[in-house]
C-alpha cells in the first residue's frame, strides 16, 4: 500500500495547505445529491469541484455540462465510500494501524503549522507594517555565563537604566558604556527596523514600547543586555524605486582634494538638473556609479536598511517625481530621485516570502518556546541522571543503525521512566525502540550531545501527541482533514477488494483485447537517420563537399561529430517518430541513401543528416505492443468492474441528483485569506 498511501498523503497535504492558507465564505444549504440518507450540498460540491478543477476562477467559468460531469463523478466517489464504511473497513487491523500513525504525523504537523508558524508569520507581518527607530546600549554577556557574572551585568544595566530615568543623555551613557563598537560614533542609534529584522527579544521589547519609552529593565538577547530606547514609531512605507547620479570617492578614504573634487562635480550636476535637464539622461552621461549609469540611475525597488544609512534616509524622505539634495556617503556624493512608491502589500502577497524568512530566522527559537510551554502544561520531567547512566553502557564509537548498538544496556535499567509525561511514565526500552526502528533516527551517533538532541525530539513528540488529544472537537479544520485522509484510506481497501484484486490479466484476455482493439497501437511515421553535428558552417560545408565527392558519410561522422555518442555510433541515430526533431523532420524529404545539405539547427550548431530508411505509421503487432496492452487491458477491466461495483451500491443505496442546483455553483465571491 505504500506507493499509493504515498499518494493519498500528497493529496491530503495539498488540502490541507488549502484549509490553512483560506477559509471558504458560508456555504450554500442547497442539496445537490442525496444518497444513502445522507445529503450533499452545494457548499461541499464546490469545495471538491475547485480542488479538482484549478481554482475558484476557473470554477465559475465552467458550463453547465461541465458540472453536471463532475457530479457524476462526486457521486460515484460518494456511493464506492459508502459501501466501503458499509463494510466496516474502518476497523480492519491494517487501516486502523495506518490511520494511528498518520493521525500522530498529521496532528503533530497541524500543531506547529497553527500555534507556531503561522503566529508567527501573522505576528512579523503586523510587524511590518510598522518601522521603529531605537537607541541601544550593549553591555555585552555570553549565554553560556555564569549567574554570578550574569548579576553583576544586569545590576550595571539597571544603574544606568535610573541614570537615564534621572536625565542623563542617552546618547552620551551610549558613547561611554555600550559595546556595540558602532554607538562611538551614532550614539547607539541602530535607525528604523521593521519585523525580522533585529533578534526577537530585542523586538518583542520594542514593539511593546512607545516614542521617547526608555525600557524599565534591561533586554536580554544572545549578545548581552540591551537598554532601550524608541525614537520614532511610524507606519512603513513600503517600497521604494529610486534612481541616483554619483560622484564618486577615489579613495577608500576620502582626503580633502578628492572630497572637494567630487563634490564640485556633483554640484554642476545638480545645477544641471536645476537648469531642467532630465534626470535619467544625466544620470547616464555623469553617474560614476558603473552598475546603474546604464540605465539612467535606474537602482530599482528596495526597502529600509537595503542601502547605507545616509542614503536610505534621503531616500524615504522623498515623494514619487522628487528630487533630493546632495547627499554624502562613504563611498561618494549622491543626488537621489525617487521614481514610485510601491505601499506595503496585503499579508497574502508577502505570505510565502516571510515564511521563509520566519522559518530561517524565528522559528528555531518560538518552536522551543512553544514545547517549553507544554512541558509545563502537561508536566514534563527527565531524569539526567539517568539519562547519563544509560549512555555510560553505550559504545560511542557506534551508531544506532549498527546492530545490537543497545545490547549492553541491562533489562531492570530498559524498564525505568526516563520522561514523564502527566505523571504517565516512558520507559528506556520504549526510547531505544524508536531510535532503533524509526527512519530520522537512524545512524545517530552514540554520543551524549547527539543523542541527547534526538531523545529531545522524540520527548517533543510525546507532548504535541498530548496536545493533540481531543484536537478533532477543538478544530473542525483539522477533523476535516482528518476525516478525508480516513475516507481515502477506506476507499482505497474498498477499491482493492472489488476492482483492482479482481482484474486478472491472463495472455488469452490481452491477444482477445488486441484483436478487438488493436488500432488503438499504432507506431507513427518513423525515419531512421545517421547525422554529422558540427559547430560551424564553414566545417560543415566542407564535409558536405567531402561526402558530394564520394567519402564515406560514418567515417566523416565518427570523425567529425561534435555528439561523442553519435560519434561512436558513426552518427546513427535508430529508427524515431519522424516529428521527433529537426533532423527527423527534414530526412523525410529525402529519399534512402542520400544526405542533406547543412541544415542550421539554431544555437551554432548545423547538421547533415542521411536517411537510411522510412517506415510509414503502422499498426503495432502484439509483440510490439507489448506493454501497452497490458497497461490498457488493466485499465479497461479494472473501469468495467468499477462500473459494476457502482450498478450493485445504486440496488442498496439509490441516488437523487438536483443537477438544476448546479446553475448556482460558484456565484459567491471566492474564498478569502484569513
Amino acid at each position: 500500500m505504500s506507493k499509493a498511501v504515498n499518494q493519498r498523503m500528497l493529496i491530503v497535504l495539498f488540502f490541507f495547505s488549502l484549509i490553512l492558507s483560506g477559509c471558504s465564505p458560508k456555504a450554500s444549504e442547497i442539496v445537490v445529491l442525496e444518497i444513502a440518507q445522507k445529503n450533499v450540498k452545494l457548499g461541499e460540491y464546490e469545495n471538491f469541484f475547485v480542488r479538482n478543477s484549478g481554482g475558484w476562477e476557473v470554477a465559475q467559468k465552467s458550463t453547465q455540462e461541465e458540472r453536471e460531469r463532475f457530479l457524476d463523478l462526486l457521486t460515484n466517489y460518494k456511493l464506492k465510500l459508502q459501501d466501503a464504511y458499509d463494510r466496516n473497513l474502518l476497523n480492519d487491523s491494517e487501516i486502523v494501524n495506518e490511520l494511528k500513525g498518520y493521525r500522530t504525523t498529521l496532528a503533530n504537523t497541524y500543531l506547529i503549522e497553527k500555534e507556531i508558524t503561522e503566529p508567527g508569520i501573522k505576528q512579523m507581518y503586523d510587524r511590518k507594517k510598522e518601522e521603529i527607530r531605537a537607541q541601544h546600549i550593549l553591555l555585552k554577556l555570553s549565554p553560556t555565563a555564569p549567574p554570578e557574572e550574569t548579576l553583576k551585568v544586569y545590576n550595571k544595566a539597571m544603574e544606568l537604566i535610573h541614570r537615564l530615568k534621572a536625565g542623563e543623555g542617552f546618547d552620551s551613557l551610549a558613547v561611554k558604556y555600550s559595546e556595540d563598537p558602532s554607538a562611538k560614533s551614532n550614539g547607539g542609534d541602530i535607525y528604523y527596523f521593521t519585523g525580522g529584522q533585529m533578534v526577537l527579544a530585542f523586538e518583542d521589547a520594542a514593539y511593546t514600547m512607545h516614542k521617547g519609552d526608555i525600557s524599565l529593565f534591561p533586554v536580554r538577547t544572545q549578545f548581552g543586555y540591551h537598554i532601550l530606547k524608541i525614537l520614532d514609531r511610524q507606519p512603513t512605507r513600503g517600497s521604494m524605486k529610486v534612481s541616483h547620479i554619483m560622484a564618486r570617492f577615489q579613495t577608500p578614504s576620502a582626503d580633502s582634494a578628492d572630497t572637494a573634487s567630487a563634490l564640485l562635480r556633483i554640484t554642476g550636476v545638480k545645477d544641471s538638473l536645476r537648469k531642467g535637464s532630465e534626470f535619467h539622461q544625466v544620470a547616464s552621461k555623469l553617474s560614476e556609479d558603473a552598475g546603474s549609469a546604464m540605465q539612467g540611475g535606474d537602482l530599482g525597488w528596495f526597502e529600509r536598511r537595503r542601502f547605507v544609512q545616509p542614503f536610505d534616509e534621503a531616500a524615504f524622505k522623498l515623494k514619487a517625481g522628487e528630487i533630493s539634495g546632495i547627499v554624502r556617503t562613504p563611498f561618494g556624493y549622491h543626488i537621489i530621485r525617487c521614481d514610485s512608491i510601491r505601499p506595503f502589500p496585503p499579508y497574502a502577497e508577502m505570505r510565502d516570502n516571510l515564511k521563509k524568512t520566519y522559518q530561517q530566522n524565528r522559528y528555531s527559537e518560538d518552536y522551543l518556546n512553544y514545547t517549553a510551554k507544554l512541558k509545563k502544561e502537561f508536566r514534563f520531567s527527565l531524569d539526567q541522571k539517568f539519562l547519563e547512566s544509560f549512555y555510560s553502557y553505550l559504545d560511542s564509537t557506534k551508531l544506532t543503525g549498527d546492530s545490537a548498538w543497545e545490547h549492553d544496556v541491562p533489562q531492570d535499567l530498559r524498564m525505568k521512566a526516563l520522561l514523564n509525561i502527566n505523571d504517565k511514565p516512558v520507559i528506556l526500552d520504549t526510547i531505544i525502540s524508536i531510535l532503533d526502528q524509526r527512519t530520522e533516527y537512524r545512524n545517530t551517533p552514540l554520543r551524549g550531545s547527539e543523542l541527547k538532541l534526538k531523545i529531545d525530539r522524540i520527548a517533543d513528540n510525546y507532548l504535541l501527541e498530548a496536545k493533540s488529544v481531543g484536537l478533532e472537537q477543538r478544530s473542525p479544520d483539522f477533523a476535516s482533514l482528518m476525516q478525508e485522509y480516513t475516507d481515502g484510506v477506506v476507499l482505497y481497501k474498498a477499491e482493492q477488494l472489488e476492482v483492482w484484486n479482481k482484474t486478472t490479466v491472463s495472455d488469452s484476455a490481452l491477444k482477445e483485447y488486441y484483436v478487438q482493439n488493436g488500432n488503438k497501437f499504432t507506431f507513427p511515421e518513423r525515419v531512421n537517420i545517421a547525422a554529422i553535428m558540427v559547430e560551424s558552417d564553414t566545417l560543415a560545408y566542407m564535409i558536405y563537399d567531402s561526402l558530394k565527392h564520394g567519402s564515406d558519410f560514418s567515417d566523416l561522422a565518427e570523425k567529425y561529430n561534435s555528439d561523442p555518442q553519435m560519434k561512436a555510433k558513426g552518427g546513427e541515430r535508430g529508427l524515431q517518430p519522424a516529428d521527433t526533431d529537426e533532423m527527423t523532420k527534414q530526412a523525410t524529404a529525402l529519399t534512402p541513401g542520400t544526405f542533406s545539405e547543412p541544415v542550421d539547427l539554431g544555437n551554432s550548431e548545423y547538421a547533415i543528416i542521411k536517411l537510411i530508411a522510412k517506415e510509414p505509421a503502422r499498426q503495432k503487432s502484439f509483440e510490439e505492443a507489448g506493454a501497452e496492452i497490458s497497461n490498457s487491458y488493466q485499465e479497461y477491466a479494472s473501469k468495467q468492474m468499477e462500473q459494476k461495483w457502482i450498478e450493485r451500491i445504486k440496488t442498496k443505496h439509490p441516488i437523487i441528483q438536483h443537477k438544476e442546483a448546479l446553475q448556482k455553483a460558484f456565484s459567491s465571491p471566492p474564498p478569502t485569506n484569513r
